[in-house]
């Protein structure tokens, strides 16, 4: 312990503890101070006040260098966190250099070693960092120098593209100067087939006016002659549902007609077997007609009223109903109301004979279902 008070100032001592471990100057500030034997001449005060201002000021610097160890310490931690940092920094360049990643591993492994160790190591940690960040941008400008490869490559297969297309476009070039020479030479084949059709549908239309002239004319007559009232129910067949075999049906449309009895055994009108109900006699006019009018003739001997009540038809639509006695019944259709049918029918519901001289039924027709113009 002789180094101690050899020392004659305070920026002496500051030196001292710059080499002097920290273990020594622990021993020195906790150990208690020796007796000094040496064979000086006689104690001097002052010089004893000197050494205990000395060791006093050396506890306090002591306090200090403690305190300093403890910042080192911390900054050693610091610097282990901001190793951290750099080490989260080296990974995410791993991911983009993955051509680097073993060897930054190993360096990464080795540096988080030397840091757990030896915080001083920090700086030789980063450096190799360094080092290996210029190894991946040394690998970088290899990559560049691949791309540059790769485009000067692709550069000279289009500038190849560019030829060909050039060739192939000359080639239809000419193509389409051939094809626009044998157009011009067809242009007056087509513009004589042109005309050639030109005239043809100029033929076709008038042949179609001529065709629909002729067709509206035919129609025009054919409306005319079908527009004639007639007695559409001359010599057709009649039926009933109950008929006399005394009185023929036909009779009623002979057209010959009777209004006086000339004879006993002379029958000029038809008559029903029985008074029935619901005694029909129907007219089967051979054709789809326009009807116009019915008139229906009674027998004159008696017993008019055995007609009233009958229904008369056509087909299925009621023109009219008899409701008085008489000689003969016109039923009339209105213009405005037309009715058409193939058949006229008189039906009888109330148990009544049906005995009639004639009946006439006058119309227009005959016309299909699905073409009436008239």
């Amino acid at each position: 312990f002789y180094v101690v008070p050899r020392a004659h100032s305070i920026s002496q001592m500051k030196s001292v503890r710059c080499i002097m471990p920290l273990t020594t100057i622990l021993v020195l500030v906790l150990l208690p101070l020796p007796t000094i034997t040496h064979s000086t001449p006689a104690h001097n005060p002052s010089m004893s006040t000197n050494i205990l201002e000395i060791f006093q000021q050396l506890k306090e610097e002591s306090a200090d260098i403690r305190d300093e160890a403890y910042q080192v310490r911390e900054e050693g931690y610091a610097a282990m966190s901001k190793a951290y940092e750099v080490r989260d920094a080296a990974y995410e360049i791993k991911d983009s250099t993955y051509e680097a990643r073993s060897g930054l591993e190993a360096l990464l492994v080795e540096a988080f070693a030397l840091l757990k160790s030896q915080t001083s190591a920090t700086g030789l940690y980063i450096h190799d960092i360094k080092n290996t960040l210029a190894a991946v941008a040394s690998k970088m400008d290899g990559l560049e120098a691949k791309i540059d490869g790769i485009e000067s490559k692709l550069e000279g297969t289009t500038n190849k593209l560019e030829e060909e297309t050039l060739k192939i476009t000359a080639k239809l070039d000419e193509k389409m100067a051939q094809l626009e020479e044998k157009v011009s030479a067809m242009g007056g084949e087509i513009r004589e087939v042109k005309r050639s059709l030109d005239e043809t549908k100029v033929d076709i239309s008038e042949r179609v006016e001529t065709s629909i002239t002729l067709s509206t004319s035919v129609r025009d007559r054919q409306q005319v002659w079908m527009s004639e009232v007639r007695l559409i129910s001359l010599y057709k067949t009649v039926d009933q549902n109950n008929g006399h075999p005394g009185y023929p049906n036909p009779i009623v449309t002979d057209g010959k007609f009777v209004i006086n009895n000339v004879g006993e055994h002379i029958n000029t009108h038809s008559h029903t077997l029985s008074k029935e109900t619901n005694n029909k006699l129907w007219i089967n006019l051979g054709g789809y007609f326009k009807i116009h009018r019915v008139y229906i003739w009674n027998y004159r001997g008696c017993c008019h009223e055995q007609l009233v009540g009958t229904h008369i038809y056509a087909d299925e639509e009621l023109i009219g109903t008899v409701v008085q006695n008489s000689n003969y019944h016109d039923f009339l259709i209105p213009e405005n109301d037309p009715t058409y049918g193939s058949a006229v029918t008189l039906h009888q519901p109330l148990p009544r004979n049906i005995h009639v001289l004639e009946v006439q039924v006058w119309g227009s027709g005959p016309f299909n279902r699905d073409d009436i113009f008239v």
